[in-house]
């Protein structure tokens, strides 16, 4: 099992429009997370900045699968419209990785 991270940006005025599609996800969508590996998702917002993390089996077999799905595509195609891009000027796309640099574990000591 791997974490994984990511920070994006919601555009102007789309808050509320992105935590309805959150609240009222598609099943199809939860599917094919479970599918893909995803045991764990979480996303946190602070003002117009997003944090997701999820716990999935492979990042390369969750990525593969996910963005093979039409399922996904349909998906994006409508976060595209809630999400800034690019997200920096170092990161192209509206995801920007993060790299784990400290991780506690209290039941793992």
């Amino acid at each position: 099992m791997k974490k994984i991270a990511q920070v994006y940006r919601l555009k102007p005025g789309k808050k509320e429009e992105y935590i309805r599609a959150h609240r009222e996800i598609w099943p199809e969508m939860l599917a094919l997370l479970k599918q893909a590996g995803c045991r764990e998702m979480t996303i946190f917002l602070r003002r117009d900045m997003l944090f997701m993390v999820a716990e999935v089996d492979d990042p390369d077999t969750f990525n593969q699968v996910v963005n093979a799905s039409p399922v996904n595509k349909r998906w994006q195609a409508w976060m595209a419209d809630l999400l800034e891009r690019p997200f920096d000027d170092e990161e192209a796309g509206i995801f920007a990785d993060l790299k784990e640099v400290w991780h506690f574990d209290a039941y793992g000591v």
